[in-house]
């Protein structure tokens, strides 16, 4: 997140402790390929199951934020998300309290102190970070048009040398009256003189 905001130039704003995130959280690894990670040693699968408690189902992360499941889903749907949509978990941190707010805001593991992580993870609208990755992700889609732009500029002036180059060679052929000559200096790999590099020049 801080490289994003660094890179971009983009100041990070504080995070509100809405809750939303701490009620309604889904990682990028299904339920099944997280327990396996945990059972392997993977310490973010491990921090993240000694501190979120799954949902029984959709429905009941419905009920905390509509928004950002339905909007989680269609980001498994169009592709963006790597977790299929079937396989689609919710979680709840149960350290959070809706009067106390996070109860280990001091202790929070490192996954909590870096949310969102990326302005493309789907956050709520009243999230203090949602119009901050949204101003991340115009930056962004800036920085690859402008790149794009630069490549074509690129191609463009290489197609314009390369044109140059058969310009010059039209001019100088125009200027041989001898047809041999031309044909030398059209295919000069083809010629046992060669005008580049002629045994005949060192005699």
């Amino acid at each position: 997140m801080k490289q994003w905001a660094e890179k971009l130039n983009i100041t990070l704003p504080e995070c509100e402790r809405c809750g939303v995130c701490c009620l309604c959280a889904t990682p990028s690894f299904s339920y099944k390929k997280l327990l396996e990670k945990a059972a392997n040693g993977d310490k973010f699968a491990r921090d993240f199951f000694s501190v979120f408690i799954p949902y029984k189902n959709l429905d009941e992360a419905r009920k905390i934020s509509e928004e950002v499941v339905n909007r989680t889903i269609k980001s498994c749907q169009d592709g963006i998300n790597d977790v299929h949509e079937e396989d689609l978990v919710f979680y709840h941190c149960r350290h959070y309290h809706f009067e106390k707010k996070c109860q280990i805001y001091e202790d929070r593991p490192e996954f909590c102190r870096n949310f969102p992580g990326s302005p493309y993870t789907v956050l709520h609208k009243n999230c203090v970070f949602y119009n901050w990755a949204q101003d991340c992700k115009k930056a962004y889609n800036k920085i690859n048009a402008d790149l794009k732009e630069l490549k074509k500029n690129k191609k463009d002036l290489e197609n314009m040398k390369e044109q140059k180059r058969f310009e010059d060679l039209l001019k100088r052929l125009k200027n041989l009256k001898n047809d041999k000559y031309k044909f030398m200096l059209l295919v000069p790999s083809m010629c046992i003189v060669s005008p580049a590099g002629s045994w005949l020049k060192k005699q």
